[in-house]
Parts: C-alpha cells; sequence; structure tokens
C-alpha cells in the first residue's frame, strides 16, 4: 500500500448542528484552530500536515475527500481533534471507517473538553482510538508520530506563531483565526475554563503582525479574523498599542472576539475600534440577580449590571456591534427571565443581536455530576439521567416554570424580539458563514426553512 507522507488532522464533523437543526445553522464554519495549530508547528518543524473539517458531511466524506487529495493512507498516525461533545458520534463513525480502510494506521484523538474528562469513559466511547491525548497537544505534538509518545499533561501558553491557514483544506471559506490568550479562572459554575488560569495577552506588536500575515496568507482579500481569548481582558494602554500597531503597518482588518462583560472597560473600545474591532460577543447570560448569583458571575449583581451597561453604550459610542449571549439556568423562573428581558429591552438600541439557549451539562458522570447536583438543588432536573453517560450532553428542565420544551421556547422568542433577518445575517456572515456565502444564498436558505425553528423574526416579504 502506497503511503504519503502528509501528517493528517480531522477535525471531527457533527451528525446534526448542536442547536437547532436547520439549513442556515448547516452552513456554519468552525475553524478548529487549535487542531490547526498543532498542524502549523508540525509544518514549522518540516512535516507536510493537511487539516480537513468533517462539518457537516458524513464520515464517509471526510475519508473520500482525504482519499481524494492523496493524504491517506499515510505513513503517520491519523490525528482526529473532537472539538466537542455534539461532535463524538461523527468521530467514532470516523474512527471505524478509518480503521476498516487502514487497520495498521494508528488513531491519535485530542481535544481537551472531550478526552481530558475521563479518559476511560472515552475508550469506551471510541475502541478504534489507539491513543488519547488529555490535555493541549503543543508540548506533545512530534512525539506523537513515533512510536514513544510522550502523552504527559503539560501546559501550553499561546502559541507565538501565527496559524497556517493554507493548511486547511478549503481554507478559503473559512474566516481565520488569531489566538489572543487562553485561560479565563473566573469562577463561573457552568463553564469549562473557570478554573484555567487566565493568560496575559500577546504583545500587541506581535497579534498585529500576526493579522497581516494571516491577510497575505487570503492574498490580500477582505478577511474577519477571530481573535481567540476566552475572556478578552485588554488594559487601555495595551488596546492602544494595538491601535498604533495597527495603523503602523497600514491593516483595514475588521475583527471580532469575544468576552465578559465585566473584563473590559469602556475606555479600552475607543482605541479597540480604532484597531479594527467591528463584533463583540459578550458573555451578559443573564440580568436577574439572583441568577447573576447561582452562575457564580458576580458576587454584586448590580456593579456587574451597571459595568455591562457602560460596557455597551460605549460600543455603541464607538460602532462596534454587540452580540449578548443569554443563558437560561438552572432555576430559571418568570421572574428572572423578565428581569433579563427587561434590561435588554433597556439597551435594545446597543444590541445588534443575541444568542439565547438553556444551560446544558457537558461531561461523563465524573464531571458533570457536580453540576448537576448543584442544578438540582436549584429545582432543575435533567431530561434524562443517563445522557451523561451515554453522550456527554446533559439537556435540563430548568424548573417547574421551564421544562425543557418551554425553556427552547423562550429561548427562541428572545431571539426573535432582538434579531431580525438582517440582523442575524449580519452576525452569522461576519465571522460563520462560508466567505463566498451572501444574502441571495442566505435569502434561498431562509425561504426553505422551517420558520418554527430560525431564531429570528422574519422581516416583512
Amino acid at each position: 500500500m502506497a503511503r504519503s507522507n502528509v501528517v493528517v488532522f480531522v477535525s471531527a464533523g457533527m451528525t446534526a448542528p448542536k442547536k437547532r437543526d436547520h439549513s442556515l445553522a448547516r452552513r456554519q464554519l468552525y475553524l478548529n484552530y487549535g487542531a490547526l495549530s498543532l498542524a502549523t508547528m508540525l509544518q514549522l518543524k518540516g512535516y507536510d500536515t493537511l487539516l480537513v473539517h468533517g462539518e457537516h458531511d458524513t464520515p464517509e466524506v471526510a475519508i473520500q475527500r482525504l482519499v481524494a487529495t492523496g493524504a491517506m493512507p499515510s505513513s503517520f498516525p491519523l490525528m482526529v481533534s473532537i472539538p466537542s461533545f455534539y461532535a463524538l458520534d461523527w468521530a467514532k463513525a470516523f474512527c471505524a471507517l478509518a480503521k476498516k480502510a487502514d487497520p495498521d494506521c494508528p488513531i491519535v484523538v485530542g481535544g481537551r473538553w472531550v478526552v481530558g474528562p475521563d479518559v476511560t469513559w472515552l475508550r469506551t466511547k471510541l475502541p478504534e482510538a489507539d491513543i488519547l491525548v488529555e490535555g493541549l497537544g503543543e508540548p506533545i505534538v512530534e512525539s506523537l508520530l513515533s512510536v514513544t509518545p510522550d502523552l504527559r499533561r503539560l501546559s501550553a501558553p499561546t502559541p507565538g506563531f501565527t496559524l497556517n491557514h493554507l493548511l486547511v483544506d478549503g481554507y478559503e471559506r473559512y474566516q481565520p483565526s488569531v489566538e489572543a490568550s487562553r485561560g479565563c479562572g473566573m469562577k463561573c459554575v457552568f463553564c469549562e475554563e473557570r478554573d484555567i488560569p487566565l493568560e496575559k495577552l500577546r504583545d500587541p506588536d506581535d497579534l498585529a503582525a500576526s493579522m497581516a500575515l494571516v491577510q497575505e496568507q487570503y492574498r490580500g482579500a477582505a478577511i474577519h479574523p477571530y481573535l481567540q481569548a476566552s475572556m478578552f481582558a485588554p488594559s487601555r494602554q495595551w488596546s492602544e498599542r494595538l491601535a498604533m500597531a495597527v495603523q503602523r503597518l497600514g491593516l483595514r482588518i475588521e475583527w471580532r472576539t469575544e468576552t465578559r462583560v465585566d473584563a473590559m472597560t469602556p475606555e479600552t473600545v475607543a482605541a479597540l475600534a480604532q484597531a479594527g474591532l467591528k463584533v463583540i460577543d459578550l458573555g451578559l447570560e443573564t440580568a436577574s440577580p439572583s441568577q447573576i448569583l447561582a452562575m457564580g458571575k458576580s458576587r454584586d449583581p448590580d456593579r456587574y449590571l451597571r459595568r455591562a451597561s457602560d460596557l455597551i453604550e460605549a460600543c455603541r459610542e464607538h460602532g462596534v456591534r454587540v452580540k449578548a449571549n443569554v443563558l437560561l439556568y438552572a432555576g430559571e423562573t418568570q421572574r428572572t427571565l423578565d428581569e433579563t428581558t427587561a434590561w435588554l429591552d433597556h439597551h435594545a438600541s446597543a444590541i445588534a443581536g443575541v444568542s439565547v439557549g438553556p444551560v446544558i451539562a457537558y461531561g461523563p458522570p465524573k464531571t458533570a455530576d457536580p453540576l448537576l447536583s448543584d442544578w438540582i438543588a436549584r429545582g432543575a432536573r435533567p431530561v434524562d439521567p443517563t445522557s451523561a453517560e451515554a453522550t456527554g450532553i446533559t439537556v435540563m428542565h430548568l424548573s417547574k416554570h421551564f421544562d425543557a420544551d418551554e425553556a427552547e421556547v423562550a429561548s427562541l422568542s428572545l431571539s426573535r424580539r432582538f434579531m431580525d433577518t438582517s440582523s442575524y445575517f449580519e452576525l452569522k456572515s461576519f465571522s460563520y458563514y462560508p466567505r463566498d456565502y451572501g444574502r441571495t444564498d442566505f435569502d434561498r436558505d431562509v425561504a426553505a426553512a422551517d420558520p418554527a425553528r430560525l431564531p429570528f423574526a422574519l422581516e416583512p416579504a
């Protein structure tokens, strides 16, 4: 059997979108920048590498794509990244197909949010995997290609190199990523990074240089990079330095990032807008004081909401579009939801869109059970008590006021209250839709979709 010398990375796809299954959701592309970081590291060491995303194609299609490129079969192990528990079924089917096609090829599986919580549990779900990597792969990735892999869990600071998007199969369809920092450590009960300390942001000059290099990879075309940071918390001085670096390089790049509503000061927004910040995903989660305390978002809800108001108003003043993330939480009642709705209504003119969904417990019983115990004490209960063991995804009845179906109805209603067809398209097309996916394509998909599943209000024809 002829084998290539390409190290193949596969980002596991999903059999269905993780929120609501409709044609628009299936258009979304999520660049697996963690897998791309590993592929880039190996490429810098002299290896030929390739990253293929499963997206919403079947595992069979992914195998066919790899064979068609000539990269598979390879003389190196097959590297599979599972970005979320929603991709686990796809990964299982893909690994089974890969083993059938090439029984002698070792399969290395990573994805710290899925592999890390309980390796023993995951082995029962992925029997075809030869090696499971629990932590971040950067410190050990080259050893994973050898017969004696180093499987220690080592720290991996934010890479200082620029991701090479040319290694992504069909890269031109994806909006690029630039890593700004890792970690958060803010102790929010529901967050997977609650105990991972926040790292210092990359140097602004280095970050601007990375954006310039990424634009070169896209041959100077318009790009909207996502500055990846679980909690983007720049100081005013850092932001002003980034603005100066961007201006010095002559960049005209509009970018997006995410942060907590209390992690960025209004004073930084003006400089960040000058540096190209155009869209920001704000983790408001709730505006109910009791739910803020329940989530562990803050010990002082009034201060939390004041800071949120100040930041959102600063974004409006400087032309930064705000997409607010809202989480319907354990113990949710009509009163707590009304508190959040009223707060959003008050700030509606400064909000471009709202993403709403009920809280879900991710992980096998080892990690899900402590969360579920806390939520049950607040009046919630699992829809299926066996789902943590079966899938790693536990959907909740939030309270006696909101069972799972009622919570979904409330989520859609709140989303539609603040987003129409145009605002939804503008936010999604900025970062998540294929770069060649235009409004005409979008309108065609809207016409073919079930309106009951869409999280935005349809505009009059």
